[in-house]
């Protein structure tokens, strides 16, 4: 066992890290004076990962519950606190988008992309609200505009904008902030073979640097429960939704619901 270390410095958990935005992210957050734990189910890309940023190596598949919260423990045991997690993992489906479904490729990418997230989430958070820590998590523009080309990873990018705007009020009352990183066309390995075709039609892909600088900025950010864009030639931004209709009563005012943990709905129900 490990002997834990005594420094101040903030650590941030990494999941997704042996390559592409994730490694690029542990680099820049190692500069910042970051301590790293990098996760990845490749050991081999996460130790590589790790030297180079100097970060502690934790191989896990984050479809696992039970291995989330034993890279929680881990970071835990190895530096002492957890203020950041970054949950970036991910996987294409390689479903084309005419039926039948492949049930395999269907159970992986909701495993990895829905799964990962969840259970990051719930792994992370006990810790987290000891620090008034942070979560980030990679979605994509698929979760945001219909990606046609690949319907099942827009359902579980859609999937992972929707959890983070729906739970971060309840994360904000334990000083948790949590907010997603939709970025476009980034240049990993997640493109496939679409890479040959955007690199063909002259269309701009982002590097995992650029990502990697955006989920810094928005790390920096005091919002919560926000979906920023990253696109290139672009400065990141939050994403504007709209609003949602209102609901009318018989006599055609506007309806309201306050949820009972909501903050608003327990401000106006304190004495």
């Amino acid at each position: 066992m490990s002997e834990t270390e005594t420094s101040e410095a903030p650590v941030a958990l990494v999941t997704g890290a042996g390559n592409g935005i994730g490694a690029a992210l542990c680099a820049k957050l190692a500069a910042a004076g970051h301590r790293v734990v990098v996760v990845d189910i490749d050991p081999e890309a996460t130790a590589k990962s790790a030297e180079s940023c100097g970060g502690a190596v934790f191989p896990a598949d984050v479809s696992d519950l039970d291995q989330n919260r034993a890279m929680v423990a881990h970071a835990i045991e190895r530096f002492g606190r957890l203020d950041i997690a970054v949950l970036n993992a991910g996987v294409s489906s390689d479903q084309p988008p005419d039926l039948p479904l492949d049930v395999e490729r269907y159970r992986r990418v909701l495993g990895v992309n829905v799964d990962g997230l969840a259970f990051g989430i719930d792994a992370t958070v006990p810790e987290l609200a000891r620090h008034a820590g942070r979560i980030l998590v990679t979605a994509s523009l698929a979760g945001l505009g219909p990606d046609q080309a690949n319907p099942l990873y827009a359902l579980t990018k859609s999937a992972a904008i929707g959890y983070v705007r729906a739970i971060a009020d309840s994360l904000e009352q334990r000083d948790i902030r949590i907010n997603a990183l939709c970025p476009g066309f980034t240049d990993t390995a997640i493109l496939g073979i679409t890479r040959r075709l955007i690199r063909k039609q002259g269309f701009p892909l982002l590097s995992p640097d650029d990502v990697a600088d955006a989920a810094l900025t928005v790390l920096a950010e005091p919002g919560t429960g926000q979906a920023w864009t990253v696109v290139a030639g672009r400065a990141p931004q939050p994403f504007a939704f709209p609003p949602l209709p209102t609901t009318l009563m018989p006599d055609g005012s506007q309806a309201r619901f306050r949820p009972l943990f909501s903050r608003s709905a327990k401000k106006e129900d304190t004495p």
